[in-house]
């Protein structure tokens, strides 16, 4: 187990060794849960999701994105 800091921002920087064993990129998602007094995070991935709802795999909210989709059609020529 490594030990990592919280920030005066609350931010957590993951070690080096974690960050790679799992893929970990800047900019990647995650999803956090606490579990039993634990604080867990998930990578997301968006592997194999393709097509018009691959913008749902971050966690988007459906409605927020049918939105998102129906201004940006408005806009093309």
């Amino acid at each position: 187990m490594t030990t990592a800091t919280v920030g005066q921002r609350y931010q957590v920087v993951i070690p080096k060794k974690e960050r790679r064993s799992l893929g970990l990129k800047p900019k990647s998602k995650v999803n956090v849960e606490v579990r039993d007094g634990c604080l867990v995070l998930h990578p997301v991935t968006t592997d194999g999701i393709r097509g018009l709802g691959a913008g749902l795999a971050d966690g988007t909210d459906a409605t927020d994105y049918v939105c998102h989709l129906r201004a940006e059609w408005g806009r093309r020529p």
